[in-house]
Order: structure tokens, then sequence, then C-alpha cells
């Protein structure tokens, strides 16, 4: 049956027989062209529901952004402050250097992910960190 067969059903017997000929095409495909009314009836009635769900996503997504870069400004800060120690000769513990290690990775891979994130701010620091965290690895002389 094809598209044109319907509408002269429908034209000519008032529509009834043409909404159950519908009705039986959309619970049993009969031919390659898929009718399916009731996809288009559920997304006609949920039409509103599907834009807030949409806005949510939206949301959702720039609240794990603004989650994400606070995570990163903390790890900044706590790496600009750990090398400022370093820089006043406080000595640290292998497990300090280990935890501003990881807060480096943090820094990092947010700075990959996000380009347009300020980064040149750590650079230098994250640098020197390393440096002497390789050198008090070499000579054992962690705190």
């Amino acid at each position: 049956m094809t598209l044109n067969d319907i509408a002269l059903l429908i034209r000519d017997n008032g529509g009834m027989i043409a909404i159950c000929i519908v009705i039986l095409m959309s619970l049993i495909e009969i031919s390659p062209i898929k009718i399916n009314p009731w996809t288009w009836l559920g997304n006609t009635l949920n039409r509103e529901i599907i834009t807030k769900l949409e806005k949510v996503e939206k949301d959702v997504e720039e609240v794990k952004r603004e989650v994400g870069e606070s995570s990163a400004v903390t790890s900044r800060y706590r790496i600009l402050r750990f090398d400022d120690e370093i820089l006043h000769d406080v000595k640290h513990t292998k497990e300090h250097f280990d935890q501003i290690l990881l807060d480096i990775d943090v820094y990092e891979k947010f700075c990959d992910e996000h380009p347009y994130f300020k980064n040149n701010l750590a650079v230098m620091a994250i640098k020197h960190i390393k440096t002497v965290y390789e050198k008090c690895s070499r000579e054992n002389s962690f705190l």
C-alpha cells in the first residue's frame, strides 16, 4: 500500500479505514518504508519535555566545565605556592612532591583539553618543581 492509496482511502471513506490501516501498519511492518506514527505523536506530545531536557544537558555540561576549571585553578595555586616554598629553601618530603606532581597532572590535562585556559602562569613553576624533584631523587635529599 502506497501513500497515494492511503490518501484515496481517506478521501473516499471518511478516514476511518485509513486510520485503522495506519495503526495496523505501525504495529506490523509490511513494506520497506517504515511509517511509525507513534514516534511522531510522542515527539509532538513531549516537545516541551524534550526542550527542557536539552537545556538541562547543556547546563550540566557548563557545570562540568566550571568544576574542571575551578579544579585547575586550585591546582595551579598549589603549584605556584609549592614552587615559591622551594625558592625560599623550604624542604619537602617525597610525599609532598608526589602530591604536587598529581596536581601538575590535573592542571596539565585540563590545559591540554582547554586551550583557551591561561597556562603561562605555571609553566616555569612546573618545570622548576620537576627539576628539583629529579635532583632530590638523585641525591636522596627529601625532607
